[in-house]
């Protein structure tokens, strides 16, 4: 067969649309709404990182470079490192050399483009296999911790480190049990969300983009959060979103929880993608209140850039780093790129920073496409 590396173009959208059911939701309506969300509307960068590989006219392979803005030592300094995913092929294509050419196809046009890195926080466990394979260089894990409360938590822990076939099953029937999704006792629970704390759909972009502006920060590598990559953000079609808000005398705080509502996902878990507030009684009470109200069956968040107190926080309210059974994770961690071979023994820095040492980066789950 032969195969060739084109650059995006609208008119391939169509088939973009349907090989990403392999990969996004087999909705292709959803796909759709989600391409034209990631690619089209993005505030940094259009569609046109984009590779693509053909073969006899269709579109059998696809790489994605989406735009994102990081800052670092000083929020008055941008800078714009692409972040790679999607990456897909058909499987008929499968093992033919097909993904290492888009891949390195993709790589080069960015290089092109002048960008000195590029980042993935994306990346499932075979495309952060072949990532390493082909010039990315991890920075480290994700440290993920989860809070399971369909069983006591002294049950919980014990047949979480058996991780028994038999424990998954019950797990999924217990999901199936509640139909409306995870945030269904959530939306019922507000009896618990009262004082100067509320539960919305939607964001409060420009509130929230000023509390992060106002809160201190230490320099670490972060993405922006200014009121239009927020508002942009938050209309992910392949997720769902529940806001917690803290006010007194102002926004003093938010609790951001996001569900997966495409097929190819965890539809039972919840996540905690991004967390704010003014002082630590005010990230306590958001949490406590979302806990109350929302009964959650499975809770996920990441704690690699926490502060100590918010790890004592998590695992007071019966976090832990045991995967749940039943669960298929995607574990993964923070890969990086370095795109301009010219200055290729340079260090891999970002400011001040090191790109390559997680510690030096203050990551969300906000930031990948996990969240």
């Amino acid at each position: 067969m032969a195969y060739q590396i084109v650059p995006y173009v609208s008119d391939l959208e169509p088939q973009i649309i349907e090989l990403q059911t392999h990969l996004w939701s087999r909705d292709a309506a959803r796909n759709a709404a989600y391409f034209r969300w990631k690619y089209v509307d993005n505030p940094y960068v259009d569609a046109s990182l984009i590779q693509l590989t053909l073969c006899s006219r269709r579109v059998v392979a696809m790489r994605g470079m989406f735009g994102a803005m990081w800052e670092v030592d000083d929020p008055t300094a941008r800078h714009f490192m692409p972040y790679a995913d999607d990456f897909v092929v058909a499987p008929a294509h499968r093992n033919r050399g097909v993904a290492s050419q888009v891949m390195q196809a993709s790589v080069a046009e960015t290089a092109r483009r002048g960008f000195p890195f590029a980042v993935s926080l994306s990346a499932g466990p075979v495309t952060f296999v072949g990532s390493l394979a082909t010039g990315w260089r991890s920075a480290g894990a994700y440290q993920s911790v989860w809070r399971d409360s369909a069983w006591s938590p002294p049950l919980r822990r014990r047949l979480d480190r058996l991780h028994t076939r038999a424990y998954g099953r019950l797990k999924l029937a217990f999901d199936a049990l509640h139909p409306a999704g995870p945030f269904a006792r959530l939306d019922r629970g507000s009896r618990h969300i009262t004082g100067p704390l509320s539960l919305r759909r939607a964001p409060r972009a420009a509130e929230m983009a000023a509390l992060v502006a106002r809160l201190p920060w230490d320099g670490r590598i972060r993405h922006v959060r200014d009121a239009d990559y927020l508002a942009w953000r938050f209309g992910n079609p392949l997720h769902d979103y529940r806001f917690l808000f803290w006010d007194d005398g102002g926004l003093q705080g938010y609790l951001v929880l996001q569900r997966y509502v495409s097929d190819r996902a965890d539809r039972g878990c919840v996540n905690i993608v991004d967390w704010e507030a003014s002082s630590e009684a005010i990230r306590t009470g958001l949490l406590t209140a979302a806990l109350r109200a929302g009964r959650f069956t499975r809770l996920h968040t990441w704690t690699v850039s926490a502060s100590e107190p918010l790890r004592i926080l998590l695992r007071d309210q019966g976090f832990v780093a045991v995967e749940p059974a039943g669960v298929q994770a995607r574990r993964g961690g923070l890969l990086v790129r370095r795109l301009d071979a010219a200055n290729r023994d340079a260090p891999w820095m970002l400011g001040s920073r090191s790109l390559l040492r997680i510690a030096e980066w203050d990551l969300r789950m906000l930031y990948s496409m996990a969240g």
